[in-house]
């Protein structure tokens, strides 16, 4: 989980300066700013607390356990977050970090609950665990205007999304009322079977 630790203080200070850069637009978006910007400061103190557990104390399953309900509970969060349209790609993505941090933190219960341990319920939590935090990875990115590039991912344009022609008749520059440029891509991320 070290190179996760990286990977994610990498992605939480990039997702603080893209927020940051786009303040002050209106209100809807200020907020979501904001809330992201909370979400991004206490999930980083849940990636801290998780990686300073010492698997070796008498207390470190325990003090893992707990670090991954609080991630759990973090993750909850950010897919709680309303999304401007602006940043629709987002919303699913959020809502399935969710998802995949609370099962995490569940089979990890699991694997720990009789004496012996479960190894392949603890790699299938690690799996989920790994999911979330590649949701989050790509939630980053495309909050920095930038799209996910995974074989895994599928990229659907609005020209090819349901209620485009609508949505932007009378605009033909695709951009939103605040002249910022609307997102034009979103990413379905399947996962491959392993």
């Amino acid at each position: 989980m070290k190179k996760e630790k990286k990977t994610y203080l990498l992605t939480a200070v990039l997702l603080i300066s893209a927020l940051l850069a786009g303040c002050g637009k209106n209100a809807e978006l200020d907020k979501f700013y904001s809330e992201m910007d909370d979400f991004t400061a206490q999930v980083n103190i849940s990636f801290d607390n998780l990686n300073s557990v010492d698997p070796e104390s008498e207390t470190g399953v325990e003090d893992m356990l707990a670090a991954m309900d609080d991630l759990a509970a973090q993750f909850t969060v950010l897919a709680d977050i309303e999304v401007p349209r602006q940043f629709s790609a987002v919303e699913d993505l959020a809502d399935e970090a969710g998802e995949n941090m609370t099962e995490a933190a569940r089979l990890y219960r699991e694997a720990y609950a009789d004496e012996e341990y479960n190894e392949n319920v603890a790699s299938a939590a690690l799996e989920y665990y790994n999911r979330a935090v590649k949701r989050l990875n790509y939630i980053s990115l495309i909050l920095q205007g930038e799209m996910p590039t995974d074989d895994s991912i599928t990229i659907i344009t609005e020209n090819d999304a349901p209620g485009f022609k609508e949505d932007s008749e009378g605009n033909s520059d695709n951009f939103d009322n605040a002249g910022e440029p609307e997102n034009t891509a979103e990413p379905s991320d399947t996962e491959p079977a392993e």
